[in-house]
Order: structure tokens, then sequence, then C-alpha cells
């Protein structure tokens, strides 16, 4: 039993090789974009309420010189399911062509990702 656990963390542990943001991060115009872009407050607000913003991963990225919020939830089956400018307004993938979709997979999801921004350490 000590075993699996041993083993259960440490490959959690080696899996978090995420970046994490300070409160000091300055994106689409504002510092600490969690707490000061109106539209993600509110959905982390939201999640906060119904006792899931456990489940939710914001990273944040730039892809074709746009910055953009990857928005998503541990129980979505989807590669990225959505997708958010600076406005809030969401990004539309189904637009993209397959090399477009792998490009924008690698910075989004990729080694080159941005910091992730939510959950905050």
């Amino acid at each position: 039993m000590k075993k699996l656990l041993l083993s259960l963390f440490l490959v959690f542990a080696f899996s978090c090789k995420e970046k994490t943001v300070s409160s000091t991060l300055e994106v689409c115009g504002v510092k600490d974009p969690v707490r000061n872009l109106p539209w993600l407050k509110a959905k982390i607000d939201s999640l906060k309420t119904e006792k899931q913003d456990h489940m939710l991963t914001v990273t944040v990225g730039e892809y074709k010189g746009e910055i953009i919020f990857d928005y998503t939830m541990l129980y979505m089956s989807c590669n990225i399911c959505t997708v958010f400018r600076c406005d809030g307004s969401r990004v539309d993938l189904s637009k993209l062509t397959q090399e477009e979709m792998q490009e924008f997979m690698k910075t989004v999801r990729g080694d080159t990702r941005g910091p992730v921004i939510w959950p905050q350490k």
C-alpha cells in the first residue's frame, strides 16, 4: 500500500510541471487577469459558487499575435474545448485548418505554452 501511495505521489509530483503566475502578471492591459478581467472573474466566481473551481485550468497563450485563454474543465473530453480572447469572446476553432490546429495545439498545450493562471498557487 505504501508503495502504491508513493508511486502515485511521485507520478503526481513529476507531472505537475506547469508554470504558475503571481498576481503581477500583466496581460490584456490589466494586472492579475483572474481578478481584473470581468468576464474571467465572473466565470471563475461562478465555478466557485458551484464548488467546481478546483476542476478548472486556465492557461494564457499567444496564437498568431493574439492573447488567448485556454479554459479547460477536468471533466471535458475534448483537447481544447473553450478558448477566449481578451474581451471574453470565444475563439471559433472550427475555422482553423488542420495545420493551423496542429500549430495551435503546440502553442497552447505544447512546450511553448504560456503560464497557468488558474488554479492559483
